[in-house]
């Protein structure tokens, strides 16, 4: 296994939830202990189009900048290439598992993952390390209770404070997984 770990965020179009996620993550992780990939994809993307604008305020609004992003389609490749696909909606998941029924263990959805990562310990491991990710993926896949799963609201086309509470609904939730993957520090 390599000493690297993927973190796919998935939503619909790629220009809102799933950008902004993946701007939020990166800057999470500009400090983490091993090397972790973040990328995002959309089931319906908007190929190659920016970020929404009231998605690149509300980023600015916590000092993080989207406007580099274009949005990308999920596809086979992205899903198999992923340690772990976090997506927005229990749809979303659904779509990557049917690009690929391997992909059901490491995909949730993000605030699922949240939830089922933050009681999971792996002392077994080093704190630090990829392959510990890897075993909090599995420890979350054998708790997952296949009950409705937690979604992120979708802010795309309200006003601009549904994106400000989207960001920090994001922030929060990937404040746990991000922990909970990179371990104690």
């Amino acid at each position: 296994m390599s000493g690297e770990f993927s973190v796919l965020l998935v939503c619909t179009a790629n220009i809102c939830r799933s950008a902004m996620a993946e701007v939020i993550a990166k800057a999470m992780l500009h400090s983490a202990s091993f090397p972790v990939a973040t990328g995002s994809a959309g089931v319906r993307a908007l190929v190659g189009h920016p970020m929404a604008p009231h998605a690149i305020a509300a980023l600015g609004k916590l000092g993080l900048d989207g406007r580099a992003h274009r949005a990308r389609l999920l596809d086979l490749d992205l899903v198999r290439s992923a340690d772990l696909l976090l997506t927005m909606e229990a749809g979303h998941r659904a779509v990557a598992v049917g690009l690929d029924p391997m992909a059901e263990r490491k995909t949730f959805t993000l605030p699922e993952f949240a939830q089922l990562a933050a009681g999971a310990g792996h002392r077994r491991y080093r704190s630090d390390t990829a392959e510990r990710a890897r075993a909090i993926v599995e420890s979350a896949a054998e708790r997952r209770d296949h009950r409705r799963a937690l979604e992120v609201y979708d802010p795309y086309g309200g006003p601009p404070e549904g994106y400000d509470t989207c960001a920090k609904t994001l922030g929060e939730a990937l404040s746990h997984a991000l922990a909970a993957l990179l371990g104690p520090r």
